[in-house]
């Protein structure tokens, strides 16, 4: 990835990251994602604990599932997505609305 690229991921990351110790973790979440919309906790078929984990193990290790994803494995997953992204003004603007980034960091990401 690019250098504007692994900026605006790491954005991403630290917005998660809100005990700022370098991993993502299911408390993390509790404060930047709502699992109360997600519609399997909605029809009671999951808790909330379950949807945190399904979403964060959608970023982590594919060799070590442990419900913390550090910045290298959130790197290495969107290492994978902007492959198939051609430019890096397209990419940063897909992080941006994907993890609702101040449009000032995605604009300084683009000069």
């Amino acid at each position: 990835m690019s250098k504007a690229r692994k900026e605006v991921v790491m954005q991403a990351f630290r917005k998660l990251d809100r005990s700022g110790d370098g991993v993502v973790t299911i408390e993390d979440l509790r404060g930047v994602y709502n699992a109360k919309y997600h519609p399997k906790y909605q029809n009671g078929e999951w808790t909330e604990e379950q949807v945190f984990r399904t979403f964060l193990d959608s970023f982590d290790s594919p060799y070590d599932k442990d419900g913390k994803v550090t910045l290298e494995e959130f790197l290495n997953y969107y290492a994978g997505v902007s492959a198939s992204i051609d430019t890096d003004v397209y990419f940063i603007v897909m992080m941006n609305n994907a993890w609702k980034l101040s449009s000032s960091e995605a604009r300084d990401q683009l000069r």
